[in-house]
């Protein structure tokens, strides 16, 4: 017999729980590995663009030229990972004490180029209101109802139009958000520590490649959490009717990745999104456990996949009375229809 709502949100929130504790031995090692694997891509690519040009022969052109690619891969995924695992310190999911998560949060983020006060104000926010209708959806793509969208003035359509055009939102943006806004409205001492990372870049002969790996590494990001919360059939409602359990369960998806082992511990559980919305405070590593030990508690939550990602990057606005995303088909900012 299936479980009612109430049963099901008792039975997740019990086996959601189990996993809450904070285990430093575990958070060490989740630190301590990324940023080994991230040195490693760093000065893998720094070596292979050093001897790129290099060589005394094709084969060993081709080998730099190689290694310089997979140290630039291994480079941006660490990067990602590292961002994971800053938000994850932003949670308070990772150590038991509150001081080391205060110290390494800014350590961890520089890796990515991330302010833990800036993440923490505006994804606290996020958590709080993420998919209710009549408040700011900052955070998320397809942030803006058809009917908002209709009543907005002239200059604001215009500007939502054009900053919701792909290559300037997924390509553009993603690296702006990361090197320009985080930087400019940070603390003082998040600078610092910034600055302090981006001269030790700088002393050996690094620095370029950070930037280079950074780049895919922001957009590749910027796609993972569009495919979180706009993808066919998400829960989004207005405050008086929006439901918790059910933004959990129904607001975000569960990413179907491929069955690579390298690649799940780059990206720390990151699928499993709606199980993070149900519970923040769970440690990204224990999210794939959590699933996997019961996925019968978490069958409603939708499945997407890479490519359904891509797919969704069209919609740019949810349609209220239709209960769905939509495109800015025939609602561009100079149809009759919008009012242009």
């Amino acid at each position: 017999m299936p479980l009612s709502k109430e049963q099901l949100e008792v039975e997740v929130a019990a086996q959601l729980s189990q996993h809450l504790a904070r285990d430093d031995k575990s958070g060490w090692a989740v630190v301590g590995s990324t940023a080994l694997v991230y040195l490693a891509g760093l000065a893998l690519a720094s070596l292979g663009l050093r001897a790129l040009g290099r060589g005394s022969d094709w084969a060993e052109e081709l080998a730099s030229g190689a290694a310089l690619l997979l140290g630039l891969a291994v480079l941006a995924l660490a990067q990602v990972r590292a961002f994971l695992v800053h938000h994850d310190l932003c949670h308070g999911a990772l150590f038991r004490s509150a001081g080391w998560r205060r110290a390494l949060a800014p350590v961890v983020g520089a890796l990515a180029s991330t302010s833990p006060s800036v993440w923490s104000r505006e994804h606290n926010r996020h958590h709080k209101d993420s998919n209710k209708l009549d408040l700011p959806q900052d955070g998320q793509t397809a942030s803006w109802t058809v009917q908002q969208y209709l009543a907005a003035r002239s200059w604001q359509r215009w500007a939502y139009y054009l900053l919701n055009q792909r290559p300037l939102l997924f390509l553009v943006i993603p690296p702006l958000y990361f090197l320009g806004f985080m930087r400019v409205r940070a603390r003082l001492s998040e600078n610092l520590v910034f600055g302090v990372f981006v001269a030790g870049l700088w002393a050996t002969h690094t620095i370029s490649v950070f930037f280079w790996a950074l780049f895919p590494a922001t957009w590749f990001g910027f796609l993972l959490f569009h495919a979180q919360h706009t993808f066919e059939g998400v829960y989004r409602r207005r405050s008086d009717q929006w439901d918790f359990f059910d933004n959990g369960m129904l607001g975000s998806s569960v990413l179907v990745l491929p069955n690579s082992r390298v690649l799940r511990w780059f990206l720390y559980g990151v699928g499993c999104h709606a199980l993070h919305h149900l519970s923040p405070a769970v440690p990204g590593y224990r999210l794939e456990r959590c699933l996997a030990e019961r996925p019968e508690l978490y069958a409603a939550a939708p499945r997407v996949r890479l490519w359904d990602a891509v797919v969704a990057t069209k919609y740019t606005l949810y349609d209220e009375a239709a209960g769905q995303l939509v495109s800015f088909a025939g609602l561009r900012p100079w149809s009759r229809r919008s009012g242009g």
